[in-house]
């Protein structure tokens, strides 16, 4: 879990694996997580059991993932988490704008999991089983702040369970004590508005001009 414009060490392993971190920040105007461009929210995921009937999730502050130019012999790369088409990778952190040029647009990928065959001596695979890793450019969704809002949770004990080759584990969650709360993203906010502040006054007006108009 690598947040944006830190490096780590772990970029040469990384790619062995057949992933590069990139060095940004994705913004997503489209789907963010309450008024924060920098948390994009994520209900549609690429088919994986890690992500099998996964709820919304959202990442405070993420770094994409890209492939490396050329394919590593042996490795098996699957991208789990994508955001929106209108986000990009900005790779300044002190300004919030697209830079055609400079930042690239999305969609993005933010997390992936890897195999990567064990090799034998001379160089060739020897079919044996394959090493796993998941790579995500944010650490925050998985912290004691954001671990039990929605689905960040789930998410990161369903990898925990995968790497482990644990795949029965997947989806069975431990029981909480938390209140339940509803988290929405900005675009369901704004429809939630729309509705109750907008929509649903402007028609009992209608209906009620309506009414007055007839019985005069």
């Amino acid at each position: 879990m690598l947040d944006p414009f830190v490096r780590t060490g772990l970029e040469p392993v990384i790619r062995e694996y057949g992933v590069v971190v990139d060095d940004d920040i994705v913004i997503d105007e489209a789907s963010h997580f309450w008024a924060d461009v920098s948390s994009p929210a994520v209900t549609d995921y690429n088919r994986h059991l890690v992500t099998r009937d996964l709820p919304l999730t959202f990442f405070p502050g993420a770094r994409s993932l890209s492939p490396t130019p050329q394919r590593v012999p042996g490795t098996s790369v699957v991208p789990l988490v994508n955001t929106s088409t209108n986000s990009w990778g900005q790779t300044s952190p002190d300004r919030v704008g697209f830079v055609k040029g400079r930042d690239k647009p999305g969609p993005h990928t933010l997390m992936v999991v890897a195999l990567r065959r064990v090799r034998a001596g001379d160089g060739d695979e020897d079919g044996g089983p394959r090493s796993r890793i998941a790579v995500v450019g944010d650490s925050d969704f998985a912290t004691n702040s954001f671990f039990h809002i929605m689905g960040n949770g789930a998410l990161f004990l369903n990898t925990i369970n995968f790497l482990g080759a644990q795949e029965n584990l997947i989806g069975i969650q431990p029981r909480t004590a938390d209140l339940p709360r509803i988290n929405l993203t900005n675009r369901q906010m704004k429809a939630t508005f729309f509705l109750s502040v907008v929509l649903i006054p402007a028609a009992l007006a209608v209906v009620g001009t309506a009414v007055w108009w007839k019985q005069r």
